[in-house]
């Protein structure tokens, strides 16, 4: 091979190398940048996400719960934004699972008014007769058997539930089904009330019945639609993602940006191929 052939074979070799490492700088150019900005965008949507969260607004929070599961919610919001205010240290972030065990406190604070109110009706013995008693009696452990299933969905999630525990399948089904029976023995014993001859026993107890069966609604309510309430709570990346990039002029500015930069880097990268 005479030098000329070898010179141009070399000149071949480093065009070569070079149109290589043009285009590993240009693919460099390319990809650190939508790197780096893919990263803090995660970040800037995390941060957004979060500030926006129903969880740093309690109020809000429990509204839009009531507002979703009750055909009653200014009652609901009221029993259970009362516990939540009430709290000792009080707190100012709420999660779904401390929302639906602040509705189980309502609702077995309604029983236990229940229970009071039968305990005081069986004493006065010389205002109602002995059917009546029996009746009453049925009731009380109607009312007890519904404390019980309570102080069992109580117990199951703990004094602060994580969470996101509730979105479990079989913690929901196992709620679904103590709540069910509670609300159960409540109406069986709002039905035999019928029994009882004195209407001012009967209306007092069957009034009660009737609150404590609203408040266990609201903690069923909770259940059927913890999806909805999740989604409230942790707004999905699609969701949260579109609100970023088209709620605030900056984001639209971020994308188009990004959008001229990997144009004109590709670009770049046509010219390198062709000259």
């Amino acid at each position: 091979m005479s030098n000329k052939e070898k010179l141009l074979q070399d000149e071949k070799f480093s065009s070569r190398s070079k149109r290589k490492l043009s285009l590993i700088i240009c693919l460099l150019a390319l990809f650190i940048p939508i790197i780096v900005a893919v990263i803090s965008a995660s970040i800037i949507l995390k941060q957004l996400t979060e500030s926006n969260s129903l969880s740093f607004f309690p109020g809000n929070a429990i509204t839009s719960v009531c507002d979703l599961i009750s055909g009653d919610p200014d009652s609901c919001f009221d029993s259970i934004a009362t516990l939540h205010f009430a709290q000792i240290p009080s707190r100012d972030k709420i999660n779904p699972s401390q929302i639906f065990i602040l509705s189980l406190y309502a609702s077995r604070i309604e029983l236990e008014n229940v229970a009071t109110s039968i305990e005081k009706a069986i004493s006065e013995v010389d205002m109602i007769n002995p059917e009546s008693v029996g009746v009453l009696r049925n009731c009380q452990g109607m009312i007890e058997f519904s404390l019980k299933k309570l102080n069992e969905s109580e117990m199951s999630l703990g004094i602060d539930p994580d969470e996101k525990l509730l979105a479990i399948n079989k913690v929901v089904w196992d709620l679904q089904l103590w709540i069910g029976e509670a609300m159960g023995q409540v109406q069986r014993c709002y039905d035999l009330l019928e029994k009882i001859p004195s209407t001012t026993v009967r209306a007092e107890i069957r009034r009660k019945s009737y609150e404590a069966q609203q408040k266990m609604k609201n903690s069923r309510g909770i259940l059927k639609n913890m999806d909805e309430i999740l989604d409230l709570f942790y707004p999905r990346i699609g969701t949260a993602l579109v609100s970023f990039a088209w709620e605030y002029d900056y984001g639209r500015t971020v994308w188009l940006f990004c959008f001229e930069y990997l144009l004109l880097i590709f670009l770049f990268c046509l010219l390198l191929r062709i000259y």
